[in-house]
């Protein structure tokens, strides 16, 4: 062993052990800081001098004493615990008054229990002394750790970075920046909408303008990153700043909320990246669920489709109930073995209870006697049916498959519920079943036509919900205007007048499990989903969101309508109206008299076109005769 290998041991050992007894170790030194400010009282109370040693002997006996109370008196206050790295008004408080308590101990003893005698000014000096060094000592340590932070750790390569809000997440979020190593960020300036914060200084940082200066702020200043801290003010208000944000093409992240900041482990938990969410113009809905619980609580339940984006946020959602167990069905073996590998994860994690099973399945919903073997042994409460072919433009050119998918294939969930005595069925439907001009809207729209005439039938419970697109999910527009951007573009949007009305992934699940709460039998739940979006404002919101200029960097092209594609989407048919539910943003279509003989004999004709005449046109044929608002566009 050489010499150099020998003293990296020791010092390795030494910082463990400076580690193991930091509480005994920072003890002593406040004891040691104490005993030096009474021998600093006495020297000021003779006046500077050292000539007259009686009292320093007297002093010296009386160490022991000292030492004692204070080391009794900071142990109470829990004094050696605090941090130094980040000490507060608390702290000092904390210190002041078990100096108080140990200096009125040490006084007694001397006065009355001794006859060990100090000017009584000594003691009164040495108070003052005590919670001088001691906090003194504290906020040095902490101004030197934040000068070494801001000197070692921040380079001429960090972010240039502005914090939109100077009120008290913008100010936390700035000493975060400041002592954090993760953070590669130099805060060059605030922006506020108080007048009189503006030309201030927050911890060395100005208050630069207003936050509708940010725009030219950051481009005059080079703005790499803005941080928008400001969780109290309206949403509308946040998504203002945010759309004169992106013109910057600075990263712009935000702080979610002051109860996150409380609750997560760090500031660095509650900033997220602005994403596309945000552009839509209204807050994210969030449906009252103090319901599903008693729902869901020890159920058995069942997701077909459960690969899929809302098929597996039901999942996500229904485990956190703690039923007794979810049975994943998919024909996809990769989306449900990802699936079942997040919540092992999960569960690991002690996120998701321990006794809640979860079970994948592969299995195709056509598959009638295989359903019947699933539902056997399953005996589930309730069925989530999202299994389904959904892309508009394929099923236009495959029809048989989406009638034998959508169609068939939910029949068969329906007619297995019935047999097995399911005590609610909740199916998913699209806007695009209203008034459908293609073959994914049309069969969709049959779909609820069964649930509708079937569903007060028996012992189980049958619904629809009925919602628009999904952000994010699997074949929606955000994915591919984003593969669209990655590669350079163009961006392709079909028509510049195209609107449709948008939610996000946990919304439409969250509206999924509403209904299934509130749910009779034979509704159709529809989402107040606010104002629609049009398609040209997302992909250029979307463009400038990656950091580029619409037209300039990324173009964005017109294709036309695809087929089955019409500009605006609907929500409700003509001869249906609303109805109101405990939930305010949750409505009820009006059902349909629609007799069950007659969607029996619909079944037939449209089992026989299909296995009978493969081609298109008879099939689209037969959806037009069996939906009679399906036109094509």
């Amino acid at each position: 062993m050489n010499f150099s290998h020998l003293c990296y041991i020791l010092l390795v050992r030494g910082v463990g052990l400076l580690k193991k007894y930091r509480n005994i170790l920072l003890s002593l030194f406040d004891i040691v800081m104490v005993l030096l400010a009474y021998y600093i009282a006495l020297w000021i109370r003779l006046d500077f001098s050292l000539r007259d040693m009686t009292y320093f002997h007297h002093l010296t006996e009386l160490v022991p004493a000292i030492a004692i109370s204070y080391f009794i008196a900071f142990k109470i206050a829990q004094v050696d615990k605090t941090l130094w790295s980040s000490p507060s008004v608390d702290e000092a408080l904390r210190v002041s008054l078990a100096s108080l308590f140990a200096f009125l101990i040490v006084y007694i003893i001397c006065e009355y229990i001794t006859l060990i005698h100090l000017p009584i000014s000594v003691h009164f000096i040495a108070l003052m002394l005590v919670v001088l060094m001691l906090v003194l000592v504290r906020f040095s340590y902490r101004i030197f750790r934040l000068f070494v932070s801001i000197n070692n750790f921040k380079s001429c390569d960090d972010k240039r970075t502005i914090i939109v809000g100077a009120g008290e997440a913008g100010t936390m979020l700035l000493k975060e920046i400041l002592q954090n190593r993760k953070y590669n960020n130099k805060v060059i300036g605030f922006l506020d909408d108080d007048i009189y914060k503006i030309g201030k200084l927050i911890m060395g940082v100005p208050v630069l303008g207003k936050t509708v200066d940010v725009e030219w702020m950051a481009i005059k200043e080079k703005v790499d990153v803005i941080y928008i801290a400001m969780p109290s003010i309206s949403v509308k208000k946040q998504n203002q700043i945010a759309q004169l944000c992106y013109a910057s093409k600075a990263k712009v992240f935000m702080i979610t909320g002051s109860q996150d900041m409380i609750q997560s482990a760090g500031i660095h938990r509650s900033i997220r990246e602005i994403s596309i969410e945000d552009l839509l113009g209204r807050k994210e809905i969030h449906l009252k669920q103090d319901d599903l619980r008693t729902l869901l609580y020890k159920k058995s339940i069942l997701v077909t489709g459960a690969g899929g984006s809302i098929g597996s946020e039901l999942v996500r959602q229904i485990v956190q109930y703690q039923p007794k167990s979810v049975i994943m069905l998919d024909i996809s073996e990769n989306s449900i073995y990802e699936l079942q590998s997040e919540l092992n994860i999960l569960k690991k994690d002690k996120r998701i209870e321990e006794d809640v099973e979860f079970i994948p399945i592969l299995a195709s919903i056509r598959d009638f006697s295989a359903l019947d073997m699933i539902f056997t042994r399953g005996e589930f409460d309730i069925v989530f049916h999202a299994a389904a072919h959904k892309h508009v433009p394929l099923m236009e050119s495959m029809p048989g498959e989406a009638v034998k998918n959508n169609i068939f294939g939910s029949h068969n969930i329906i007619e297995l519920c019935k047999k097995h005595k399911v005590k609610k069925m909740v199916q998913i439907s699209t806007d695009k079943a209203v008034n459908p001009t293609n073959v994914m809207g049309a069969t969709k729209r049959f779909v609820e036509k069964m649930v509708q005439t079937i569903g007060k039938e028996g012992p189980t419970k049958f619904v629809a919900v009925r919602f628009g697109n999904v952000l994010g999910s699997n074949g929606s527009v955000i994915p591919l205007f984003q593969k669209q951007i990655a590669s350079g573009g163009p961006v392709t949007v079909t028509d510049p007048e195209m609107i449709r009305y948008f939610m996000t992934i946990p919304e439409a699940v969250s509206l999924v499990l509403q209904a299934a709460a509130y749910g009779e039998g034979g509704e159709i739940f529809v989402l107040d989903m606010g104002e629609p979006v049009k398609i040209l404002d997302l992909a250029e919101k979307m463009i400038s969101l990656a950091g580029y200029v619409p037209y300039q960097d990324i173009d964005i092209t017109f294709t036309g309508l695809r087929p089955g594609e019409k500009l605006f989407e609907e929500l409700l048919m003509d001869e249906e109206g609303l109805k109101e539910t405990p939930n305010p943003l949750i409505k009820v279509a009006k059902p349909m008299n629609i007799q069950r003989e007659q969607i029996i004999r619909e079944l037939e004709y449209l089992r026989k076109v299909v296995s009978v005449d493969q081609s298109r046109g008879e099939i689209v044929k037969a959806l037009m005769e069996t939906v009679p608002t399906y036109r094509q566009s």
